[in-house]
Formats: structure tokens, C-alpha cells, sequence
């Protein structure tokens, strides 16, 4: 769901944004539907894990090692990707940009 909001939230920053280092405010993409909390990052890191539909931002300590594992750390963000499988194919299957 939140992938959703975030899709929504860089189309808006792309529009609205200044020449230069652009960063954009996203959703944490876990698994817990009542978190809210809000991750910075370079608009060029959230298209990048946007090209593969399983991998998500999240906020560290988010992640859930049983379906997916962490790829990349940053003090603001972990980037997880989805385990083979079920995992996998869901994200895929509810990829906001497939």
C-alpha cells in the first residue's frame, strides 16, 4: 500500500523540485500496516530500488528476516529485497509501476 504512496509522493516532489540535489520524504514500505514512520533519501536511491519490484525501503529495525533480507544499510533507510518464492511473486504482482 504504502509503495503506492510513495509513487504518488515522487511524482509530486519531481514536479515541484529545484535544480540540484533532490531528496525525497517516502513512507516506511515494512510489513506493519499501522507504520507511518517517514525515511529521507536521494530521489536517485528510491528509483533505483523502485526498478526491482522486490526490493523496499524501510526504516532500520523494520525489516522481517523471515521473508525478506537486507541489501543495503543507511543510517536514515535499509533497503530489503523479498526472499524467492511467495515473497517475491507478491511484490511483483503488486508492483505500482508493473
Amino acid at each position: 500500500m504504502f509503495r503506492e504512496v510513495n509513487e504518488q509522493i515522487e511524482g509530486l516532489n519531481t514536479r515541484l523540485a529545484a535544480v540540484g540535489e533532490r531528496v525525497l520524504h517516502v513512507v516506511c514500505e515494512c510489513g506493519n500496516l499501522e507504520c507511518v514512520d517517514q525515511l529521507t533519501l536521494p530521489v536517485a536511491i528510491y528509483e533505483e530500488v523502485r526498478a526491482d519490484p522486490a526490493t523496499f525501503l524501510v526504516k532500520p529495525g523494520h525489516e522481517i528476516p523471515d521473508v525478506e533480507t537486507v541489501v543495503r544499510r543507511e543510517r536514515e533507510y535499509f533497503v530489503v529485497r523479498k526472499e524467492a518464492g511467495g515473497p517475491e511473486r507478491l511484490a511483483a504482482e503488486t508492483d505500482p509501476r508493473s
